[in-house]
């Protein structure tokens, strides 16, 4: 065990200290009574810890409600022992350690901090699923990706180009190609797949998409014979499935034609059919040459082994008989356990085609499939909704889009909404 054997303890001036803004403990009057009386009897005898860097000179780590305390009783001076962190993630790792054993933690706080040091320093899966999935929600970034492609005239990405998004990779290439997601994947291994192919509805990409098609084409073949879309979607399965650990999640969304042909591929390549979820969307064109208007978009779950599944659904009983009968839960709450998904589709205008998803359609199934800081693989970029899902929720995204221009899209959207660079891997 390494030892510092020139700590000393120094008095400063409380009005030099400065309180780290990214502390994540809090406490309430209880507490702020009984610590009072303990320092009106023993004084100020615990030191601060604070850091000596020149950059972060006299910002606490250790000590910030003992420091609110000796303001509030006229404290001038205080104990300080310094230390030496020039690394900011150094310094609010210490801080995590000295807090872990006392007080509340202020879990919008804990959210700046990195998922592995909050592991390594005692948090378990529990606490992280209090410290995101409770407090959270996906909100749709007002990205307009029609707009957006419009600016974008011509990328320098090329197929096999891989990139690193903070914690997701992007790369451009074709998710029927075998050494394409294996270059994505690497060593890692996914928990869930969720992915959202063409829907091979005979939209004509490659006149353009959008409002009167005024950008595009793209490599996407929406033509293709059942034969030929069958064969493309097995393809993509099984690449996906590899990509996969034992127990895993399995999501992939289709047009209502192609519900059975995707049941039927999933037994053919090892996925239990479990459920068929249907977005329920607020806003549909008219369709004068058929009987009844499209109001849902299906999508086919299933999964292999035995994968994760978050505590309010495996408690479904428990929540229907008790909660929902006293009025303590409210139906927009009980309804996110079924398939059924109740989520407003954005304005036509902002999206690049009509089958594009909103980032808070994601939600559901990360917050149910998936625990924080775990992996989703999606093998069907498009506008990127799943990876700024997966940002907000704190998972790990791995994602494949066959177009250059939709690639770069996708790397301007996050940039956009973390104000983080994306990086070239290769």
């Amino acid at each position: 065990m390494k030892q510092t054997k020139d700590l000393k303890i120094h008095y400063v001036p409380v009005g030099e200290l400065k309180p780290a803004p990214y502390n994540p403990r809090k406490w309430d009057k209880v507490a702020e009574e009984k610590l009072k009386e303990s320092i009106k009897r023993f004084g100020l005898i615990d030191p601060f810890i604070v850091n000596a860097t020149p950059k972060r000179k006299n910002t606490i780590i250790g000590g910030h409600f003992r420091f609110e305390m000796a303001k509030l009783m006229g404290f001038k001076e205080v104990p300080v022992v310094y230390v030496n962190i020039p690394s900011l993630q150094k310094e609010k790792e210490l801080n995590l350690r000295l807090n872990r054993n006392t007080g509340e933690w202020d879990l919008e706080l804990l959210k700046s901090f990195d998922v592995d040091i909050l592991l390594d320093v005692g948090f378990d899966d529990g606490d992280l699923a209090d410290i995101w999935d409770e407090v959270i929600s996906v909100e749709d970034d007002a990205f307009d990706s029609e707009k957006e492609l419009q600016k974008i005239k011509s990328s320098k990405i090329r197929p096999g180009d891989l990139f690193e998004l903070g914690t997701h990779r992007l790369i451009c290439g074709d998710a029927t190609d075998e050494a394409v997601v294996k270059t994505l994947v690497g060593k890692r291994r996914a928990d869930m797949a969720y992915c959202d192919p063409p829907y091979n509805i005979k939209l004509d990409y490659n006149k353009g998409i959008g409002t009167n098609g005024k950008y595009g084409g793209t490599k996407v073949d929406d033509h293709k014979s059942h034969a030929e879309y069958r064969e493309f979607l097995r393809k993509t399965m099984v690449n996906a499935l590899a990509s996969c650990k034992p127990d895993c999640h399995f999501f992939y969304w289709c047009d209502e034609n192609y519900v059975g042909l995707l049941q039927g591929l999933y037994t053919e390549v090892g996925i239990e059919n479990r459920r068929t979820c249907l977005w329920i969307k607020n806003s549909q064109n008219a369709t004068p040459q058929i009987a009844f208007n499209k109001a849902y978009e299906p999508c086919v779950y299933g999964l292999r082994g035995k994968p994760f599944l978050a505590e309010g659904v495996t408690i479904l009983n428990e929540i229907l008989n008790k909660e929902v009968g006293t009025g303590n839960r409210m139906i927009d709450d009980i309804m996110d356990i079924f398939n059924i998904w109740l989520v407003k589709r954005l304005s036509t205008n902002s999206y690049e085609h009509p089958t594009e998803k909103p980032p808070s359609l994601h939600e559901k199934p990360l917050r149910r499939c998936t625990k924080t800081g775990e992996t989703v693989i999606d093998l069907f970029g498009g506008s990127g909704s799943t990876l700024i899902a997966c940002e907000q929720m704190n998972r790990k995204c791995l994602m494949a889009e066959i177009d250059p221009i939709f690639t770069q899209l996708i790397i301007n959207r996050y940039e956009k909404l973390t104000n983080k660079k994306a990086r070239k891997l290769n």
